[in-house]
């Protein structure tokens, strides 16, 4: 993978945290600094029970903690001697991460995939399985 403009889409799921150790476990292969990217999309933002909290205030908690899980995915890849920049994009993140995987910016998209059924992903449309699917660029899946 040397020589090459990775982009690592990122959320706070296991899947995840599964692919950042697989990261660092092969860090020794990688060119540096790679790309994490964090997508908020706003409109899985849930309002319910927050009373009169204006949605405004919502939106930026939303925003604020999102790129907090960035700087902390930041921090842990430092502590492994690893440089990455960090990208944070609100939209809808199969289209986002498409969209930035086939720009042009980058080689390799490298994404966790969680094992599931053909069932559940036709009935619940997994981000990972609509990428790996859709983008033009090369994937590894971790």
């Amino acid at each position: 993978m040397k020589d090459r403009k990775i982009l690592v889409p990122l959320d706070q799921s296991s899947i995840s945290t599964q692919t950042v150790a697989g990261l660092l476990a092969r860090k020794e292969t990688l060119t540096f600094p790679l790309t994490l990217l964090h997508v908020l999309d706003p409109r899985r933002i849930s309002y319910e029970g927050f009373g009169t909290t204006p949605r405004e205030e919502l939106e930026q908690r939303a925003v604020d903690e999102a790129q907090k899980f960035l700087a902390s995915q930041q921090a842990l890849f430092a502590a492994a001697g690893v440089a990455v920049i960090t990208l944070f994009k609100q939209g809808y993140a199969r289209e986002v991460i498409c969209e930035l995987a086939d720009s042009g910016e980058f080689d390799l998209l490298v994404i966790g995939r969680k094992p599931d059924t053909d069932l559940r992903n036709l009935l619940f449309g997994q981000v990972a399985n609509h990428v790996i699917h859709t983008v033009k660029c090369p994937v590894l899946i971790l």
